[in-house]
């Protein structure tokens, strides 16, 4: 059988390093698509971080972003939305902030923080999008919120976040990381495992012939739901010990190779 939806990672998967799509990489995309496969993104970012890239690639069905919160068309038609409860973003704000941890709150598309710093700078330079610094107005931006996001200096730190927050957050809300340095706060049961699947229902796929490939454990859910699990060269093991498939890293066309050797014939 081969793959006729395939779902792709964005940062350290469809992009390489310098956060780029190569040539390579749109020349399948373009053959996977004329073929008949339908091909889209589900990432933990905001859907306007996403689109730029969506576009470049030409896809015209809805993208996942927020890490399963949100499914939007291309033309920001709302297909599915999950948000948290304010209360709950209250809280976790206030918590992470008893911690001196950097947390930036997603809300109607736009990202708010406190302050300007280097975490909120690299965010921005890397997702491509404006935040914006609010104060202590923080708390007006509360509602209609799909994730929260901690930034962190180190990758061990960061598994302490994750490690801290679950505990105290147990069963309200899911930490975890969508790279070293990023934890992903997200309401249980809501992944990007549960958003294939409504996509795979939307087109009358079956899961068996859903391909999802990634590299980091916010992508776990949707390799363990898809028939067709594929880790990224440069995923962690973690990725790697539950996907069925391997291919180059993503300086080498991983996502190319995924879909000539599961999607072409």
């Amino acid at each position: 059988m081969k793959a006729k939806l395939f779902v792709t990672d964005m940062d350290g998967t469809l992009l390489n390093s310098q956060r780029q799509i190569s040539d390579g990489i749109k020349k399948a995309v373009k053959k996977a698509m004329d073929s008949g496969v339908i091909f889209t993104v589900a990432t933990g970012r905001m859907h306007i971080s996403a689109l730029p890239f969506v576009k470049d690639l030409g896809v015209n069905v809805p993208i996942i972003t927020c890490n399963g919160a949100i499914i939007k068309t291309v033309e920001g038609e709302e297909i599915f939305a999950s948000y948290l409860d304010r209360s709950l973003v209250e809280e976790l704000v206030e918590f992470a902030e008893s911690q001196k941890l950097y947390i930036q709150v997603y809300s109607n598309d736009n990202l708010y923080y406190r302050k300007e710093n280097d975490k909120s700078a690299y965010y921005c330079r890397a997702a491509g999008v404006k935040g914006n610094a609010v104060g202590d107005e923080l708390k007006k931006y509360m509602d209609n919120v799909p994730k929260l996001l901690i930034m962190v200096d180190n990758p061990e730190e960061g598994d302490r976040v994750v490690e801290t927050i679950s505990e105290k957050f147990k069963g309200r809300i899911v930490a975890v990381k969508s790279t070293p340095i990023y934890i992903e706060l997200i309401k249980p049961g809501v992944n990007k495992g549960t958003a294939i699947a409504r996509m795979a229902e939307k087109y009358n796929i079956p899961m068996e012939a859903v391909l999802a490939i990634g590299d980091s454990n916010n992508d776990l859910t949707m390799l363990e739901t898809a028939g067709f699990g594929v880790a990224m060269g440069n995923a962690n093991e973690n990725v790697k010990k539950i996907a069925g498939y391997e291919v180059a890293d993503c300086d080498n066309d991983g996502v190319a190779e995924a879909i000539e050797r599961f999607c072409l014939d």
